[in-house]
């Protein structure tokens, strides 16, 4: 089993991490503890530090909604339309980005200039970078992440999926469209991969442009025959309940935030888009008495006060706190939270969070650190071991291979420190032991080695941070999950060869 992998006496390697975390509570820390016990120690001393403290929390979930999906195919109308149905966007703003929709000669693109903002996007019909919205119902609180289609902006796309727990891939019914979309060139069927890789759990895939095709059942079909081996491949069924497949026109506002008039697509009787939204139940994974992990995207500063800010993963914050940034370990107070342009005290797992912070200045705090409690079960590693499936590339890797790693919202320089094993992808067994090298299509054990370190949790401890991809020359070319941290340091290694 990959589990049992032996290595190689004469090869530096890397020491695993103990159980006992640096940053658990001084009174725990004198004795090993299993990785449950320390959880329990952490949660133990963060309730000390917040009882008494009482807060009423919005009983409507907080969703993240990222909507991808091939250039052209109708992401940005989608997620217009929805903001626009909302009442974020009022008749006279419409009114503007209509005339300069048509001054662009883009007549009918209003709906994507709602995200599309900058000059240049407008200009050339693309989206370059993950726009975002939020809005209300009476159920939901909703953020719409408008992800780029173009491959030359994956890395923007990557940063919009990692914070969603929703995806809405659009497709265009389009003859051709949707044919130059899911071919191997197309963003298509990459978009579904990196979405999986990200964690999301729950897809919602649109046929957009229905009203084209004149709501034909014929190209209806045709499209999900193709489109639905493909997103069952990737764990996304119908069966599951993961996976919904709807009709849409997005410019004609059909099936988007109405359901459809009587008579109009005999072959689709389920909800609209924003019904199912407003409907779905997902599985709280992480709770908020665990340890804080808010994966930073950045940081800015505004009239003098520095702000961070990310997705709450786990755990919770409220004003006054005084946290940590990994992997630097600096401590910062939390003097205020903003969610969504409203001062809040408290914030929870699934908020997208502004932290108004002191201790720190933006200059110190990049995309992919942590923003994570005092004690912590977190820590930054430069070694992991992972299991890792090679999708396609030019050609071998081996020992010394680099790469881009994209995990949670850091983007890092990777290299491959020691092929493990080849392992077969649907038992785990070992085809061969340390390789010399791997090519397309094989699934790996490797001991890969980061550049600068980062936190990262095992796959059992933390789905969220432990999925990740490798990116060469614009493209992706491998999946994988974190099985395994190690303790050693770059430095400590170096002292071993």
């Amino acid at each position: 089993r990959s589990s049992d992998l032996a290595t190689s006496p004469n090869t530096a390697e890397p020491t695993s991490a103990s159980a006992a975390s640096p940053n658990a509570p001084e009174a725990e820390s004198t004795k090993a503890l299993t990785a449950e016990e320390r959880k329990d120690a952490v949660r133990k001393e963060i309730a000390k530090k917040k009882s008494g403290k009482t807060f009423v929390r919005d009983p409507r979930p907080h969703f993240s909604v990222v909507f991808c999906g091939h250039v052209d195919a109708g992401k940005s109308t989608c997620s217009g339309r929805l903001m626009a149905d909302a009442g974020l966007v009022d008749e006279r703003e419409m009114e503007k980005i209509k005339r300069d929709a048509i001054a662009n000669k883009r007549e009918g693109w209003e709906y994507a200039y709602v995200f599309d903002v900058s000059d240049e996007e407008r200009a050339r019909g693309k989206t370059h970078e993950t726009g975002a919205g939020y809005f209300e119902t009476p159920h939901r609180r909703i953020t719409i992440l408008d992800a780029p289609g173009h491959k030359a902006f994956v890395p923007s796309m990557i940063g919009g999926a990692t914070q969603a727990e929703i995806c809405v891939l659009v497709v265009s019914a389009r003859t051709g469209e949707f044919e130059s979309g899911f071919d191997k060139s197309g963003q298509t069927r990459e978009h579904v991969l990196l979405v999986r890789t990200c964690g999301v759990k729950q897809m919602i895939c649109v046929i957009n442009k229905m009203d084209e095709v004149e709501w034909s059942e014929e190209r209806y079909n045709q499209i999900l025959e193709r489109l639905r081996p493909f997103l069952k491949s990737n764990g996304y069924d119908e069966k599951l309940g993961n996976l919904l497949i709807m009709p849409v026109s997005a410019l004609g506002g059909k099936n988007i935030s109405k359901p459809l008039e009587a008579g109009q697509c005999s072959f689709y009787s389920g909800p609209c888009l924003l019904d199912y939204v407003n409907n779905l139940q997902l599985l709280d994974t992480r709770k908020e008495d665990d340890a804080l992990a808010i994966p930073l995207v950045g940081a800015y500063k505004d009239e003098g006060k520095v702000y961070v800010y990310g997705k709450c993963e786990s755990g919770s914050l409220v004003v006054g706190d005084k946290l940590q940034i990994l992997p630097n370990k600096t401590e910062v107070i939390v003097e205020g939270i903003t969610i969504e342009n409203t001062e809040l005290d408290k914030c929870y797992p699934g908020d997208n969070v502004q932290i108004r912070v002191r201790g720190v200045d933006e200059n110190e705090v990049h995309g992919g650190y942590m923003l994570t409690s005092i004690p912590t079960t977190l820590k930054a590693v430069e070694y992991i071991q992972a299991r890792v499936m090679i999708l396609d590339v030019r050609n071998i890797l081996s020992a010394g291979s680099k790469m881009m790693i994209h995990i949670h919202t850091a983007q890092e320089e990777v290299t491959i420190h020691k092929i493990l094993a080849t392992i077969d992808k649907k038992t785990n067994d070992v085809i061969e032991k340390e390789p010399s090298f791997v090519k397309g299509g094989d699934t790996m054990m490797v001991r890969l080695e980061l550049e600068r370190p980062l936190v990262i949790e095992t796959h059992t401890e933390f789905d969220k941070l432990a999925r990740f991809m490798l990116r060469e020359d614009g493209k992706t070319i491998a999946l994988g999950v974190v099985t395994k941290l190690y303790e050693s340091t770059k430095d400590s290694m170096a002292g071993k060869n």
